[in-house]
């Protein structure tokens, strides 16, 4: 019981590493960390690196 709450905890601050990193895209800092707890946050971690916008010189 201890190993599967450790485990959703671990989960839960990857979710909210993931929200931190996309707080700056449309969907914002709420809108990734939930999208990133019904996917996954690695799924969503890609989609927020590959879909970045361009940087300007």
């Amino acid at each position: 019981m201890e190993f599967r709450l450790v485990l959703i905890f671990i989960y839960l601050f990857l979710c909210w590493l993931v929200a931190f990193g996309g707080k700056h895209t449309r969907l914002g800092f709420y809108g990734v960390l939930i999208v990133s707890i019904l996917l996954t946050p690695l799924a969503v971690a890609i989609f927020i690196v590959l879909f970045q916008p361009r940087r300007k010189k």
